[in-house]
């Protein structure tokens, strides 16, 4: 990839410096406290086990996060907007540089692809991208890259995501290695049966080995 290998090294940096600080975030100190009597945002006792079993989370964080998504939220969902700003509550980084990834982590999260992310799915989402294994990660983060929801990846999608993820990532000399030059290197290390799509299978079995490509492909580190 002729210059790619020291520009590889600094991305990996980067990437290896947002893990690092993103580390131990359940319950973001920017988590405002609710107000205790609010009842209509009361759970029952069988929701909270429910998804503590899902998710991981205890009882008191998703209360919690409950409280604080109904009291953003009031109907309870979020939409592109929405989601835009109740997103960096879950991150470290800069809203700035949030902004563009936002779109592509809230197509992960919209499960059910209606257009909103409900309180279910919000949990569940950040659960998964912040407390899963690797594999679940990636299985989330391909969704983020899958701009149609066709089940298969092509170059220009790659790139679309890609360019997305060096503003998260703060890259700063993208001359030196462009967005759309590492989804052409990309799609070349993924598509294994050459047929000018990726599959999810191809997409998680490449960056589970691939360390390198994955810390700027993978936005949950």
């Amino acid at each position: 990839m002729g210059n790619t290998k020291s520009m590889s090294n600094k991305i990996q940096s980067t990437a290896n410096d947002r893990r690092q600080s993103q580390q131990g975030i359940t319950e973001p100190s920017k988590l405002p406290e609710v107000d205790e009597s609010e009842k209509r945002w009361k759970m029952s006792e069988r929701d909270i086990a429910f998804l503590s079993a899902q998710t991981g989370f205890t009882s008191d964080e998703i209360i919690r996060w409950h409280k604080k998504f109904f009291h953003d939220n009031p109907d309870g969902r979020l939409n592109h907007d929405g989601f835009r700003k109740f997103y960096p509550l879950l991150r470290n980084e800069t809203p700035e540089r949030l902004n563009d990834i936002c779109d592509h982590i809230f197509r992960a999260f919209d499960v059910d692809g209606n257009g909103y992310v409900e309180f279910g799915e919000f949990l569940l989402g950040f659960a998964i991208s912040s407390r899963g294994d690797l594999r679940s990660r990636l299985n989330y983060a391909f969704e983020c890259y899958d701009l149609d929801s066709n089940g298969y990846l092509t170059e220009d999608e790659l790139e679309a995501v890609i360019r997305a993820m060096y503003t998260l990532l703060g890259i700063k000399h993208v001359d030196d290695y462009p967005p759309e030059k590492f989804a052409k290197d990309l799609m070349k290390k993924l598509d294994t049966s050459h047929s000018g799509r990726v599959t999810k299978d191809e997409f998680i079995y490449f960056l589970m080995k691939d360390g390198l490509y994955r810390n700027t492909v993978n936005p949950f580190q």
